[in-house]
């Protein structure tokens, strides 16, 4: 290194130091798969995503145990004791003396009671015929404090439909364990699945067949899973690199030197997206790291370059078009912000950023470190194969094609991103249809700005779907309106309930002649003159209670989880309700419950989360495609105004070539492409558009060399995240790495020096 240039070198180090100092307490890592989803772009669409988090049975952990009675009910009572575990669903659980708080207070609220002296009658009768079958202590107290029942009235409209088995098929039987966090604490539900692993391996041999599934233990295993593959693929496409810059240039020195330009890439990409998100997801390091090994390209050009010219005439040569390209490339990235997704738009940041700081830094850097030169060479390309390069890459392409199967280029299948695999769901499907659980793809949602005008609607909602079920459009539903019904009706019931000396004269005269005495009923009374005084409920009512899951799952303030989590909800003046489908309607009946819904409650509407899910990445897609769109024509531009029109012209044929290809080969090989798959071929126009620009140089002295080694190392170290089992990673690896050595190959061949 030379002397004179160590100053600078001081002044860049200092600056580094200080932007992280800057950007290190917003640093946070993230490991939510949610911010890679596509964002929202209709109301069905926001509805699915807000409720992916805390779908029905999102803080569910299904267990499958041998069918051993005696050691369930120990099991349970082993969970039930842990403070990780709210309680356990099981047909052998304990029957609870009476229904949960706050239910069992407000029954009288939360329910329509015939008051009148009649009316107590006939329910007193009917309790008469039961209590007549079998002493039963647990009855007759419930009886004592509730003698038309309403609350088990209430229990049976929420609990799963009669005859769900509770069984899979090999015959073991099925329980649930709620966890006590939300589905978001993933700390949490660490500690819930670690609390159920610790009592089946007390309960259960370790031979026995024992399965443990649901929405907290994929979210635990997935956050390792990102977790380990963060760090060592990180460091597996780092090592890459380093063998490939060791292979390519043998000298420590240069190493060193090249080290620079990243470094201070990774620092800025890295300060970038924690200033501007406020955290940083564990893919966009993995991925980051490896996009910013294209980074290293730009010190590459220059120090190839120098190995055959002095510093300032490498500098002369390279920086026109390493400018042009950093431009082009960070342009590309960049891009991604525009997506929708901020974990992509997290990528773009860190990516863009980072290879505009690491051209910076080969420009005013490098050149005051360099030392030592020898002559300049050249060579010229043939026209011809120059031609013929782009074109041959397009028949290739055109080949995978025909060949290719039959079927659309691009998928539309939101579960296909999942990270989960399909056995692991389909088994976690089988596990909650023997709960007798709703299904999660039908939904009637009704929206406004406040929560008692969504539930004063409600009430409407549950008589056109029990009309519905009566005409067999659909098999039952569950809606929040069951727990929380609208503060006027609560005033109303409230109202009804008789004064304390009006109720003891109707209890004795429904109680004259039947085996009953009127002082058995002192809880009831107790239980009336207490309601007529209890505050209405509201939808902070069951904070902290066994119901408020079920209640979240249906009535809600507009945000995701991460948002509310967060503290930031949204759109915070919008309150949805949701009335949960059991069954799948098939077309005709769905027709009728739509028209149903819209002759007698318009403001109600039909949601299937399934099409919506195919609507977002359909969406997001599209518009991805806008953007690689107005990429490509940005750096046209960019080209008509940096370089000669034949150059430009030949370079963009590089790099229409060689993504047109790699999609086709992509989708050939694995199928429709996915929305990480689209994405990788953004990046592939930035990466192709470096290599035609260098290579195209009438003048590339070193160029091929610098080449070589940027081309080995993107394929090496994307090879490395392709074989990964994250999605995110897999798909934006194979096309990176896939789109890479193309553009290569394209580029070097159709620049070859002309024949002699």
């Amino acid at each position: 290194m030379r002397a004179e240039g160590l100053p600078r070198l001081g002044l860049w180090t200092a600056a580094l130091v200080a932007l992280l100092a800057v950007a290190w307490p917003r640093f946070e890592l993230s490991y939510d798969l949610g911010l890679f989803l596509p964002a929202p772009r209709t109301a069905d669409q926001r509805v699915l995503v807000e409720r992916l988090g805390e779908a029905p049975g999102a803080r569910f952990l299904l267990l499958a145990v041998p069918d051993d009675p005696d050691r369930i009910r120990g099991l349970i009572e082993s969970l039930e004791a842990d403070d990780a575990i709210e309680r356990v669903l099981s047909d052998l659980s304990p029957a609870p003396d009476h229904p949960p708080e706050p239910l069992w207070s407000h029954r009288f609220l939360l329910s329509d009671m015939d008051w009148t002296s009649e009316g107590l009658r006939e329910a007193l009768e009917t309790r008469l015929g039961e209590l007549s079958l079998g002493a039963d202590p647990a009855l007759e107290a419930l009886v004592a404090g509730d003698p038309a029942l309403v609350s088990l009235d209430l229990l049976d409209r929420l609990a799963p439909p009669a005859g769900a088995p509770w069984r899979t098929d090999d015959g073991r039987r099925v329980l649930v364990a709620v966890s006590q966090a939300p589905a978001f604490d993933l700390g949490g539900q660490e500690r819930a699945v670690q609390a159920v692993r610790a009592s089946l391996s007390d309960t259960f041999p370790a031979a026995e067949p024992v399965t443990l599934s649901g929405a907290g233990v994929f979210g635990v295993t997935l956050r390792d899973t990102i977790r380990s593959e963060a760090t060592w693929r990180s460091l597996g496409a780092s090592a890459a690199i380093l063998v490939v810059l060791l292979l390519a240039y043998r000298s420590l020195p240069v190493l060193v030197l090249a080290a620079l330009p990243l470094l201070a890439g990774l620092v800025c990409g890295f300060a970038a997206v924690a200033l501007a998100f406020g955290s940083v997801h564990g893919i966009t390091l993995a991925f980051g790291f490896t996009l910013l090994g294209i980074a290293i390209d730009y010190p590459l050009h220059y120090l190839s370059r120098a190995r055959v010219d002095t510093a300032a005439g490498a500098l002369r040569a390279t920086w026109p078009t390493l400018r042009l390209s950093a431009l082009s490339t960070g342009l590309a990235y960049l891009a991604l912000v525009a997506g929708g997704a901020e974990g992509m738009a997290q990528l773009g940041v860190f990516s863009g950023i980072g290879v505009l700081a690491a051209a910076a830094t080969t420009r005013w850097l490098l050149p005051g470190l360099v030392t030592g030169s020898v002559a300049s060479l050249s060579s010229s390309p043939s026209p011809r194969l120059r031609i013929l390069a782009p074109a041959l890459l397009v028949v290739l392409g055109l080949g995978a094609v025909w060949a290719g199967p039959a079927g659309p280029w691009w998928s539309s299948d939101l579960a296909a991103l999942s990270p989960v695999p399909a056995e692991r769901l389909a088994e976690e499907g089988r596990l909650r249809q023997a709960t007798g659980a709703p299904s999660l793809r039908y939904q009637v949602v009704i929206e406004d700005t406040t929560a008692e005008a969504v539930q004063a609607r409600g009430e409407a909602l549950e008589a056109v779907l029990d009309a519905a079920r009566s005409e067999g459009l659909i098999e039952g539903f569950r809606t929040g309106s069951t727990l929380l019904p609208a503060a006027e009706t609560q005033a109303r019931r409230q109202a009804a309930i008789p004064s304390p000396a009006e109720l003891d004269a109707r209890l004795a005269a429904a109680t004259l002649g039947l085996p009953f005495s009127t002082a058995a009923f002192a809880p009831f009374q107790t239980a009336a003159e207490r309601t007529r005084s209890l505050p209405l409920l509201g939808p902070n009512a069951y904070t902290g209670t066994p119901l408020e899951s079920a209640l979240a799952q249906h009535l809600y303030r507009a945000g995701t989880t991460r948002e509310k989590a967060s503290g930031n909800a949204g759109d915070k003046d919008r309150w949805v309700l949701l009335a949960t489908l059991r069954g799948e309607p098939d077309a005709r009946a769905r027709s009728d419950l739509e028209a149903l819904l819209a002759n007698r409650l318009p403001e109600a509407r039909l949601v299937d989360l399934r099409e919506a899910s195919s609507a977002l990445v359909t969406d997001y897609r599209q518009r991805t495609l806008r953007v690689l769109g107005g990429v490509l024509l940005a750096i046209a531009v960019l080209l008509t105004v940096g370089v000669r029109p034949g150059r430009a012209a030949w370079s963009l044929g590089v790099v229409l070539a060689a993504v047109f290809c790699t999609a086709a080969l992509l989708r050939g090989a694995v199928g429709p492409l996915d929305l990480y798959h689209l994405t990788g071929l953004l990046l592939v126009a930035g990466i192709g558009l470096d290599y035609a620009l260098f290579l195209g140089k009438a003048d590339r002295g070193g160029s091929l060399h610098a080449v070589s080694a940027c081309a080995a190392s993107t394929v090496a170290a994307f090879g490395i995240l392709a074989a990964s089992h994250i999605p995110a990673l897999h798909s934006l690896g194979s096309a990176v790495a896939l789109g890479s050595a193309l553009c290569f190959l394209s580029a070097w061949w159709g620049s070859r020096p002309a024949p002699a």
